[in-house]
């Protein structure tokens, strides 16, 4: 897969365009990167134009100076179908890209044909558990992983990475050694602690009912970041939602279980009419 940078009115991006078909765009979580998708996108490419971009301050896109909120991201969004002259597509996004993916559903109806979220943001994380484990937690890994030495450690130690990966996936252990690096070692990303810091204060439940492309939430039940109760929240709040929920997969599904995630985003999105391919 061929990497390009398109320069923004904030910065460089970093994505990945391949295929034709209708347009899918992938968005990722916090700590996460385009190589995220590394392993739907050959297959999802077979039916549609797939874009999947690093979020300013992940992966190789710059950071953006100065504030960092939940608009500007979505800007930036809008910004890459501008320059991709992409009118309208299935959105896909994973937790973080998730809460970025009603948003913008939201503010641009006339963009988002329909939406995918994926174990998504949007509740506020106000339990006890978050609030005394979760959160912190978070921002350690990322204090940490942004030093090259425990970097290499992850990079080096299969036992380390299960270790960390089982804060966030039902079964580290069945995911490529080289996917679960990638999806560690964004952990450390330099835009990690602002983009937390908007994503906290960004409440969906405020926003989700005004959302009126048809929506699929996915949800695994074993997530250990955002539980299966968000999901059942989100669906009662966004009009004529469908929520399916998965067994024995945690907070990624799209790494957890690849052929089953590809193949049900694409029945999806064909059965709701998405645009032609535009270049």
């Amino acid at each position: 897969m061929t990497e390009h940078d398109r320069v923004l009115r904030h910065g460089r991006v970093r994505l990945v365009d391949l295929g034709d078909g209708p347009p899918l765009i992938l968005l990722h979580g916090l700590g996460g990167a385009w190589r995220n998708w590394q392993a739907n996108i050959p297959a999802l490419a077979k039916r549609h134009r797939v874009i999947a971009l690093d979020l300013p301050g992940f992966g190789a896109s710059e950071p953006y100076a100065g504030a960092v909120t939940v608009q500007r991201y979505v800007d930036t969004v809008i910004d890459v179908l501008d320059q991709l002259n992409i009118e309208q597509a299935t959105f896909v996004g994973n937790s973080m890209g998730g809460l970025l993916t009603i948003e913008t559903a939201v503010r641009h109806p006339d963009r988002v044909s329909s939406a995918v979220l994926v174990c998504s943001g949007g509740i506020p994380l106000t339990s006890r558990r978050h609030r005394l484990l979760t959160i912190p937690q978070a921002r350690a890994a990322n204090r940490l992983l942004r030093l090259r030495l425990p970097r290499c450690a992850v990079n080096r130690s299969p036992g380390i990475r299960r270790l960390i990966g089982g804060q966030i996936f039902h079964d580290p252990a069945s995911i490529p050694s080289d996917l679960l690096a990638v999806a560690l070692n964004g952990l450390g990303a330099p835009g990690f602690g602002p983009a937390f810091a908007a994503a906290a204060g960004y409440d969906a439940r405020l926003r989700a009912p005004s959302m009126t492309c048809p929506t699929l939430l996915l949800w695994g039940r074993e997530d250990p970041l955002l539980p299966l109760a968000m999901g059942e929240e989100l669906h009662r709040l966004i009009p004529g939602s469908r929520l399916e929920v998965w067994d024995e997969i945690g907070h990624c599904p799209m790494l957890e279980d690849p052929a089953r995630f590809d193949e049900l985003v694409t029945t999806f999105a064909a059965s709701h009419g998405g645009p032609p391919n535009q270049n």
